[in-house]
């Protein structure tokens, strides 16, 4: 590990009115700024934690079991503080760890890589939930699947996307070439086949590094993961003299007659005011409402660009089935390991029913199996009514994990393949998140669990498992429907209406000239597949129109 050059670190960043000041550096905020700085724009980011590539202090490639220590999260590249949950807005919040990366690179630093384009049906989502009445999404996103088809493009090329096309949607993009599959891989991917599913190899942006065993949930200690740091970070300060503040929090945001004009941080243990002529707030859809809230102001007393009371609403996050199919018929020298991992979406829509995808992460032992089930996924888990939440500890805790040990005991010593589902959940006013009133770091979100989710999830496992059997044993791994925290979206919703929306179509505030949210915070819907490429392909759209104002 090398320590980043100095200068890159502006001291006195105080004295200078950049360009843009871009919030969080996860997969919008590093994209935003790596495309301006290319653009030649001056840039500052401001990120709550480590450079985790370069700072010598923080622990890459190791477990990590949270004992309550901030800076020990930071370390590991986690977010340092519990977030607070709660079914009712009258009921006391509970306090839980989704699995949300804090540091160079946001959460793309932890996970596996994925990126995979929403389907063109994705843009259009309310024509799939006509009969539900009380959901807030939109007839339509502000911008087409066409409108966003060539950053897309753009996307896939500047992350080295790795994979194959989907039969069931080919693109025709110059995906790279994925590694050679497996025996394991090749069997599995035949089978589906044979049942008449359409897999493809897994879209992710993966280098081919020789031994890499696979590292989801910890920070990849080799070359391997092409995350937002490596890809658009780095090269924004080391080669367009973009400069960032780690170790730096953001506090709020100040307002002057329908613009932000300065950011109010903590940093080195002092506070420090920034200036720039554009904000970009890119901090996490859980985190990136909660700060305008806190800039709350005469002008907008409830919150920065809320008049539209929805900054905060539509909390979406996405439903995860997690079951393991073995194949009836195989032979022991197949092994365990999956070089790449596969992927499918023949239950995108299904029986008239919107779902999502499924798809199985190359993992290469049995250890590193445990390691994925318990870091990648879960923040709650419906109860059996499915009408309500019990949150579950941190995805990387060693309560979860002890928790899957007596279903993981009956199968690990057989031949199975876990497969894992992202199911579209939908926006509803009552889900919302906000600033906890007694801590000025600390955000409660109110999530009632839906009926309707509830449904499709158990209609995705059970398609799933009928499809399946001719050649699979299938068993779920847990009750169905699990929330994701790792992708949570929707609290800052763009449109083309300010009163029903907080952004307009190229994602700037409507309520102020110069503010920006680049996250997943924008998502009117939140498509039934990984949002990890679209927030980068929107974050190239928004940036080069934002680039045209300076």
């Amino acid at each position: 590990m090398t320590t980043i050059r100095l200068d890159v670190v502006p001291q006195d960043p105080e004295d200078h009115v950049w360009d843009v000041i871009v919030i969080g550096t996860g997969a919008g905020g590093s994209t935003a700024g790596f495309n301006l700085a290319h653009l030649g724009r001056s840039v500052l980011f401001v990120e709550r934690g480590k450079l985790l590539h370069h700072d010598p202090t923080v622990e890459r490639g190791t477990a990590f079991s949270y004992t309550g220590d901030p800076e020990a999260a930071l370390n590991h590249g986690w977010w340092p503080r519990p977030f607070y949950c709660r079914e009712e807005e009258d009921a006391v919040p509970v306090p839980t760890r989704p699995p949300i990366g804090s540091g160079a690179g946001g959460s793309t630093s932890q996970f596996n890589a994925v990126l995979e384009r929403f389907r063109p049906q994705d843009f259009t989502p309310r024509r799939f939930f006509q009969d539900i009445s009380d959901t807030s999404l939109p007839e339509a996103w502000p911008v087409s699947y066409e409108e966003m088809q060539p950053f897309y493009e753009r996307a896939e090329s500047l992350y080295r996307v790795r994979g194959t096309q989907d039969p069931l949607a080919p693109t025709g993009a110059s995906l790279l070439e994925p590694p050679p599959p497996s025996n394991r891989e090749s069997a599995v991917f035949d089978a589906l086949k044979g049942v008449g599913l359409h897999p493809y190899r897994i879209h992710s942006a993966l280098e081919q590094v020789p031994g890499c065993v696979g590292c989801p949930g910890r920070l990849c200690p080799r070359a391997c993961r092409n995350d937002a740091a490596r890809i658009c970070l780095y090269p924004a300060l080391e080669q367009y003299g973009a400069k960032i503040l780690p170790n730096c929090r953001a506090i709020r945001l100040e307002e002057t007659g329908r613009a932000v004009s300065r950011v109010i941080c903590e940093w080195n243990a002092r506070r420090i005011a920034l200036r720039a002529r554009i904000f970009i707030l890119a901090a996490n859809a859980f985190l990136t409402p909660v700060l305008l809230q806190r800039s709350a102001n005469e002008n907008f007393p409830d919150g920065l660009a809320n008049s539209s009371g929805l900054v905060g609403r539509n909390l979406m996050l996405h439903a995860s089935n997690h079951l393991f199919a073995r194949l009836k018929r195989t032979a022991p020298a197949l092994g365990f390991n999956m070089n790449y991992g596969l992927s499918l979406n023949d239950f995108y829509v299904h029986g008239g029913a919107k779902l999502g995808n499924f798809h199985a992460h190359p993992v290469a032992t049995r250890n590193e199996l445990i390691r994925f089930l318990t870091q990648h996924y879960g923040l709650s888990t419906p109860t059996k009514s499915g009408s309500s939440i019990r949150p579950i500890r941190s995805a990387y805790l060693p309560g979860a994990l002890l928790s899957m040990m007596t279903p993981m005991a009956r199968f690990l010593c057989r031949p199975w393949t876990v497969f894992a589902a992202i199911l579209e959940d939908l926006p509803y006013a009552g889900n919302y998140v906000a600033a906890k009133a007694d801590g000025d770091e600390d955000i409660v979100y109110t999530y009632r669990y839906p009926e309707e989710l509830r449904r499709r999830a158990q209609m995705m496992c059970d398609s799933f498992k009928n499809a399946l059997a001719p050649l699979f044993d299938v068993s779920p791994l847990q009750p169905v429907g699990a929330l994701n925290g790792s992708h949570v979206c929707g609290t800052c919703r763009f449109g083309d209406d300010p009163q029903i929306s907080v952004l307009d179509r190229d994602n700037r505030a409507h309520d102020l000239d110069n503010l920006y949210v680049l996250d997943a915070s924008f998502f009117p819907s939140s498509g039934g597949i990984n949002p990890s490429l679209t927030i980068v392909a929107n974050s190239l759209r928004a940036t080069d129109k934002i680039a045209q104002r300076l």
